[in-house]
């Protein structure tokens, strides 16, 4: 479920945000429903939209630079 967030664009991390929150609504309705089997996927989950939105408050902030490279 990692990706790579530190080689990731801007706009990579926000669509990967967005499909981590629409997982993890899924991931919440399921349990409640009792038909999600492992229930460490909404910790890892709400984590890795943390770590997102860490790594996008940092671009905000500029302590992150963005590679023009790619």
């Amino acid at each position: 479920m990692k990706a790579n967030l530190k080689e990731m664009s801007i706009d990579e991390l926000k669509d990967y945000k967005e499909k981590l929150v629409k997982d993890y609504r899924i991931f919440r309705f399921n349990k409640l429903m009792g038909q999600l089997e492992n229930t460490l996927k909404i910790r890892e989950t709400r984590r890795e939209i943390a770590r997102v939105n860490t790594i996008l408050r940092e671009y905000e902030l500029g302590i992150r630079k963005e590679n023009k490279e790619k």
